[in-house]
């Protein structure tokens, strides 16, 4: 996560209010648990990420990421799609990050396969470009096993294996695909990773596309239905994390629109608010005077406070010099899921991927549950 170039001196109050939610039942754990069993068992080595996810984080100023849902995609029907507006000088200036959720060990073989294809590109031969690496999601960054590939214009099966030189951690290690230095449009569908196995597919990647499922669609909660237009992806809970406050934690939670969420976890006093932070990226523009609504689903698991609520906060900032803020906001969280809503005007304008949402869990000994975020536009006039 960058680091933060502005400190919270003030918090200012703004419209906040909380919802309650009701209960969502669900049996997808266990369901996704036996496919993914079911999976690992078809696949060489061990399976390290959860392969029917596709809301990964993305990053970059002048990229567009949006979820395309089709049949005809192999390995589970969907697939995201980044489009770079604008190249960059350099290649990791835009990208996406796969989480692993199994911690790779040092020596070990670790390879990722994953189909992609190309819409268009800006390249004498109209081939995409990108490159993948494996790295903690961590500063200074630290990775290896650098390739850049060539993406062709039809779907097909891309793989990537190294030894592993350090350490992945599950908390904070990711497979980064990178391709800010093209202007292209390139979609990437079902990503496998595995350790123990310099290959995936062996036989081809028809046996690894047999073994996928479907990505859960996106939920909407009825109290946000005609609230505006939809500026991130709800979907996605892959965020930049960061601070030495605690630890973060992804969850399956049956209780919560689409049944995933974060947990974060201060284990001592003495921090402050900034030093456990996630970080959503807003992907469509923003512009000067816009009317933004904020929608925040939380709950509070324990919190060393007075009434047994979780202190957090939020700020949405730019994503490039001089990294400007607004709607800074701390607001308590309840026992029970709540949606918390944030209005707030924006001060100026930001391009597509131009600014992001800080979330912020430091200051005390706490746990909280942080689910879907919703961030929307409200139309002109309302």
């Amino acid at each position: 996560m960058r680091p933060l170039r502005h400190p919270f001196r003030a918090l200012a109050t703004l419209a906040v209010a909380s919802l309650a939610l009701p209960f969502i039942a669900g049996t997808a754990a266990a369901q996704d648990s036996a496919a993914l069993e079911a999976l690992d068992a078809q696949l060489p080595g061990d399976l390290v990420n959860d392969p029917s996810r596709i809301d990964w984080q993305s990053y970059g100023a002048d990229l567009e990421a949006s979820s395309v849902v089709d049949e005809s995609i192999p390995g589970g029907g969907a697939a995201r799609r980044f489009e770079v507006k604008r190249a960059a000088e350099f290649i990791y200036a835009a990208g996406t990050n796969i989480p692993l959720t199994e911690t790779v060990r040092r020596g070990d073989t670790v390879t990722v396969g994953f189909y992609a294809r190309t819409i268009e590109a800006d390249t004498e031969d109209g081939n995409g470009v990108l490159r993948v690496r494996f790295q903690r999601n961590v500063e200074p960054y630290p990775g290896f096993g650098e390739q850049t590939l060539t993406i062709g214009r039809d779907w097909a099966w891309y793989e990537v294996s190294a030894q592993a030189e350090q350490r992945l951690r599950s908390a904070d290690s990711i497979i980064a695909v990178q391709f800010g230095r093209t202007r292209q449009a390139i979609e990437i569908g079902q990503a496998i990773v595995v350790t123990g196995a310099d290959s995936i597919a062996g036989a081809g990647p028809v046996a690894v596309a047999a073994a996928a499922y479907a990505i859960p669609e996106l939920e909407m909660p009825e109290s946000l239905e005609g609230t505006g237009t939809l500026l991130n992806d709800p979907g996605q809970n892959f965020w930049k994390f960061g601070g030495s406050a605690g630890r973060f934690e992804s969850r399956h939670e049956p209780e919560i629109w689409m049944m995933r969420a974060t947990r974060f976890s201060v284990a001592e006093d003495g921090t402050t608010l900034t030093d456990l932070a996630a970080t959503v990226p807003i992907n469509q523009r923003i512009d000067e005077g816009d009317e933004l609504v904020i929608a925040i689903a939380a709950r509070t698991i324990s919190a060393q406070s007075e009434d047994g609520r979780a202190v957090a906060a939020s700020r949405i900032q730019g994503t490039s010099p001089p990294f400007e803020s607004f709607a800074a906001n701390r607001f308590r969280i309840g026992p029970q899921w709540q949606l918390i809503r944030i209005e707030t005007r924006a001060p100026r304008g930001y391009g597509a991927g131009g600014a992001e949402l800080e979330l912020y869990f430091g200051g005390t000994v706490q746990e909280v549950d942080l689910g879907p975020v919703y961030v929307f536009r409200k139309a002109r006039g309302e």
